[in-house]
């Protein structure tokens, strides 16, 4: 495995993947950053060829095939973004967690009532991103507590962005 970093942000992605079993994603979007990473600093490189050095050669077609790959990569992450947002609640290992990618990871886990750890009544609650929500009771039920998790969400985004995407 090359040890090189792939930014924080998507280094977090990748370990809360493998700590949920999903070893294979991880593996993917580390392997997807890199190659993006690699496609972007050709970008800025100059072909170290002697022909370059005697001015018989331009950087014009290796820059091109590197911006065409940075541009073809920066569309897989976006499909690989589509896609894990339209799959829409997956379950966990843990049959009461459901959890959902929506610009950012999104978490809808079931809990018992107990006043000393805050949960005030039994039922499913929500959480995600910072600056979201933070162990929101939703409903007692699972399919009730999905759809408000959904209006929640879309509502937050709206207030976030302005668009709701």
């Amino acid at each position: 495995m090359n040890d090189r970093s792939v930014g924080v942000e998507i280094e977090a992605t990748a370990k809360w993947l493998e700590g949920r079993g999903i070893r294979g994603a991880a593996v993917l979007l580390r392997r997807v950053a890199r190659q993006r990473d690699e496609a972007v600093q050709q970008l800025g490189m100059r072909p170290a060829s002697p022909a370059y050095q005697t001015g018989a050669e331009h950087t014009a077609p290796r820059n091109l095939d590197a911006a065409v790959e940075a541009a073809m990569l920066r569309t897989d992450v976006a499909r690989l973004q589509a896609l894990a947002e339209r799959a829409g609640w997956v379950s966990d290992a843990d049959a009461k967690h459901l959890w959902r990618w929506r610009d950012g990871w999104w978490e809808l886990g079931h809990r018992r009532k107990d006043t000393r750890d805050g949960y005030h009544d039994t039922g499913w609650y929500l959480w995600g991103p910072v600056g979201s929500y933070d162990g929101e009771w939703l409903d007692s039920h699972k399919g009730p507590a999905m759809a408000e998790a959904e209006r929640l969400i879309t509502k937050h985004l709206v207030a976030t962005r302005g668009d709701g995407r």
